[in-house]
């Protein structure tokens, strides 16, 4: 568009003056045209499809109509088939990506059963040491207990005194409660999936 002298008009129409000088510069604006556009599409996303026809000064879409209801009947047709078969595509990639989802879900099933095993022979390495630790020092304090004894009685109760303080800085030494503490892989982590030994899986 030109705007010329206050208002606008299409550029095309525009005729400059011979000897005055307009005040214009030109634009771009969207205008109706008053002439008829069809357009015809796929409303399927899976199938692009789309055909159109556009009046101009000389042409009418009128006499158009018969030869564009053919093309859209027959377009219609051979949409069916390719819909059919976006629909067929469609379900594969469906099932492929369940059948994705489904490996990656007995993936992670497998790594953290296998981690939960290794946490529980981990854990119950360390149980043994606790164990081990907690049972050399009541050996020690079960021997001072002993000897104890046997000195003479003014002796005798100043040891046991200490080692009553020794054992309430100690605390409980149940090595049985270190040992309830252990989890099995089971407790650990409960399999989604049948854990399956080295010659079900080669099978």
């Amino acid at each position: 568009m030109r705007y010329v002298n206050g208002r606008y008009i299409r550029d095309t129409d525009y005729v400059p003056p011979v000897r005055a000088r307009d005040y214009t510069w030109t634009t771009t604006r969207t205008l109706p045209t008053g002439r008829l556009r069809l357009i015809a599409y796929s409303p399927y996303w899976r199938v692009t499809w789309s055909a159109d026809w556009q009046e101009t000064r000389q042409t009418s879409l009128r006499s158009s109509v018969k030869s564009i209801v053919q093309l859209v009947e027959g377009a219609a047709v051979d949409l069916v088939g390719k819909l059919e078969e976006a629909d067929r595509q469609a379900e594969i990639e469906r099932i492929e990506r369940d059948a994705a989802e489904e490996r990656r879900r007995r993936e992670e099933d497998r790594r953290r059963v296998e981690q939960s095993i290794q946490d529980s022979k981990d854990h119950l390495g360390k149980v043994i040491q606790q164990w081990s630790h907690v049972m050399s020092i009541e050996r020690f304090l079960a021997g001072v207990e002993h000897r104890a004894h046997e000195l003479p009685a003014g002796d005798s109760g100043a040891v046991l005194e200490r080692l009553r303080l020794a054992r309430d800085f100690l605390g409980t030494q149940d090595p049985l409660d270190f040992f309830r503490s252990w989890k099995t892989p089971e407790e650990r982590y409960r399999p989604k999936y049948p854990v399956l030994d080295s010659d079900e899986v080669k099978r």
